[in-house]
């Protein structure tokens, strides 16, 4: 759930619904605007509508060039609203929806952001952003942190007991392979091998320092193995070796974090290109620190997600068959490696925390699905 509070006005982003309550008076129970995501409608009172211009008390998402976020230079203050297109034989007008107090306050600017960043996903069109330069709002997960378990962030966690991960283990066939990522059953053992050109997260502060690792369940050992040939065989510099005694948990973790930039869109605005990126890791929590065995990374960027779909009619004049079939074959291939890399990930911890015999621990860090 998302909760913003402005100069008058309460956004609330949550079960997949986009809203606006006033924070007294009329329509502070039941929103004066919302939308549904997917839907492409947006829903307004009366009032509301009168007030701007807007017809009825609902609108097609068609008519909505852009979501708007910027800083009024005249007010000085943050607004939110939408580019409206009523016909062709008018110019696109703004149709403002929130605004915050006064002061190019950095809190104020990140949420005009976030809340746009999610109504343009919403009603699937661009977000445009004008004013103060915006600074950016990417987030990374920061560096290695050798001497602390589980993430620092604020997450949701899971605990998963151990007669549920050998069912779902024992139902898994051996061996699996992702992106360079080979995981296999040699004798009695569970052994992970990251090849040389692994498809490894690139910037996101940390990266696996082992390229084999070996969950011995006969010698109850696990041993660590860097990418050093004979020496990481034996364990020599930077190879690691426990015993399963030591180890606390094996944790799952999803990461999701987003990568903005602004490109010129020609009209004096900015269209925001956010990137999505998440992050699949699986680590072995020890006493006083968390090791990463490996770690998968997929990017969605929004011209990707948020691109309308055409459909062919007697009205339109710039159907492109053939550029749709494109994208609608882009958007499933990345898709099929998005999935891909969840599942492998998931049935690489289970199978991993089964031979080991502990407890499976998933961790949500970032944004929440809203």
């Amino acid at each position: 759930m998302v909760n913003f509070l402005t100069q008058d006005v309460e956004i609330n982003i949550e079960d997949e619904k986009w809203r606006l309550y006033n924070l007294q008076g009329a329509n502070s129970l039941t929103p004066f605007f919302y939308t549904v995501r997917g839907t492409r409608l947006l829903y307004y009172t009366t009032r509301f509508g009168e007030a701007r211009g807007l017809p009825g008390t609902v609108l097609s998402a068609d008519y909505v060039q852009a979501v708007v976020a910027g800083f009024d230079e005249k007010t000085k203050c943050w607004l939110l609203g939408m580019q409206v297109q009523m016909d062709a034989k008018t110019k696109a007008s703004f149709t403002e929806l929130v605004r915050w107090p006064e002061g190019e306050n950095e809190q104020y600017a990140a949420e005009a952001h976030k809340a746009g960043r999610i109504l343009a996903e919403y009603v699937n069109c661009p977000l445009k952003v004008f004013g103060a330069k915006k600074s950016s709002v990417a987030q990374s997960v920061g560096a290695p942190r050798p001497k602390v378990t589980g993430p620092l962030e604020p997450h949701g966690r899971t605990d998963i007991e151990g007669h549920r991960v050998r069912i779902k283990a024992e139902s898994i066939t051996l061996p699996i392979a992702v992106g360079g990522i080979w995981v296999g059953a040699i004798r009695n053992s569970i052994t992970i091998r990251l090849s040389k050109d692994a498809d490894q997260p690139k910037g996101s502060g940390q990266a696996p320092a082992y390229n084999q690792i070996v969950i011995d369940k006969d010698g109850q050992t696990v041993r660590m193995m860097p990418p050093t040939g004979l020496l990481g065989a034996f364990l020599g510099p930077g190879g690691r070796s426990f015993k399963f005694q030591d180890i606390r948990n094996i944790e799952l973790r999803h990461t999701v974090l987003h990568e903005s930039s602004i490109t010129d869109s020609g009209d004096g605005m900015g269209i925001d290109e956010t990137r999505k990126k998440e992050l699949y890791g699986i680590y072995v929590t020890l006493e006083n620190e968390s090791l990463l065995l490996i770690q998968l990374q997929h990017m969605t960027s929004t011209a990707l997600a948020t691109r309308k779909v055409k459909t062919n009619t007697l009205m339109d004049h710039d159907y492109d068959p053939e550029a749709e079939m494109a994208y609608l074959r882009k958007h499933h291939a990345d898709q099929k490696r998005h999935d891909e890399m969840a599942e492998f990930t998931e049935s690489t911890a289970y199978v991993v925390t089964a031979a080991v015999g502990k407890t499976l621990v998933r961790t949500e860090v970032g944004e929440e699905h809203v």
